[in-house]
This record gives C-alpha cells, structure tokens and sequence, in this order.
C-alpha cells in the first residue's frame, strides 16, 4: 500500500486546502494508494528547541506535543505533499515549524528517498519563493521531488484552471508511484 501524507499549513480551508484536495483527488481513485490530508492549524506544534545533540542522538523530538501523532505518519509516508500559503514571501509559520521538527528524522535519513510535492498560493507575488523554501526542505532531508504548483490568485477563489493544474500535477505523482 503506498501511503500519501499531505500537510496544509493554512489556518483557513480555502485556496491551499482546496488546491491540496485537488491534488489528492486522482490519488485517491487508485487502488493501493491511501491519502491522509491535514491541516497543521488543528495541531498544537511547538517550535523547534534547537537541542541538535538529543534528536540527533536518538532520532527523537524531545518537545512533546502534536508533532509527536505525525512523526509515525512521515515516516510511514511514501509521498509527501506540502501546501502553503505565502506569507511575506516564505512558508506558512505552521510549515516553518513543522519542517523544522523534522530535524530528528533528518539526522537519521528517515526522509530520504520518499517523494514529494508542494503548493504554494499568493495573493500578488512570493509564491515561488515559498515553493524554493520547500523545495530546499525536500532537497535537505534527501526527498525526491516529483513537482509542484504556485499560484497568485488576489482576493478571489481558486478557479477551474488552478484546480486542473493542481490534478495534473496529482496525476504526475500518479505516474511516477505505478
């Protein structure tokens, strides 16, 4: 069974949650293939403490709450797909965080070689500069990239076309697990 994890690091079920579903949508029609969606605003995930020497020894997070349910679900994933609004140009302060706890699975190569893809949604501009921050995530942790969608809508909905761009690029990870 290949497990899709994907994460959506908006407070609000809008245009990054839709694009995110849009995505998981040809996913969830395949046989063998399961998708968990969530948005990290109904966890409670603290910052990183920066105590490198405890979660580089261990491969564990010292800091106990919600991250603590997701750490079996990213290691269990096959394909991790992260959504993100774009706030001043960057990452959502949830995917901040939550990237950032996954030092422990880091230093112990947990990540590496899964597969991954990211959404990035603006209102004017900074979308790809919120995708090169997950991208060098992906990079960082050894995951493969397998593609991604930035879109700048203004104040309005997410439209027909995004959502197509969004289920081609679910048919893409589609492709490249069968």
């Amino acid at each position: 069974m290949v497990k899709i994890l994907a994460v959506v690091g908006s407070a609000r079920k809008k245009n990054t949650y839709r694009l995110t579903e849009a995505v998981t949508g040809p996913i969830r029609k395949r046989k063998g293939m399961t998708v968990e969606l969530i948005q990290l605003s109904d966890f409670n995930i603290k910052h990183c403490a920066g105590c490198d020497d405890y979660c580089e020894k261990t491969g564990e997070c010292k800091t106990l709450d919600d991250m603590q349910k997701l750490y079996p679900k990213l290691k269990e994933m096959d394909v991790l797909i992260i959504g993100s609004p774009t706030y001043f140009w960057n990452v959502s302060g949830s995917i901040k965080n939550f990237m950032d706890r996954c030092l422990p699975l880091y230093y112990h190569g947990v990540l590496k070689g899964k597969m991954g893809a990211s959404l990035s949604v603006s209102e004017t501009d900074g979308q790809n500069r919120t995708l090169s921050a997950i991208s060098g995530f992906f990079q960082l942790t050894g995951i493969k990239e397998l593609g991604s969608v930035s879109i700048a809508r203004g104040k309005e909905a997410v439209g027909k076309a995004e959502l197509g761009m969004a289920k081609a690029l679910g048919e893409r990870i589609v492709n490249q697990l069968t």
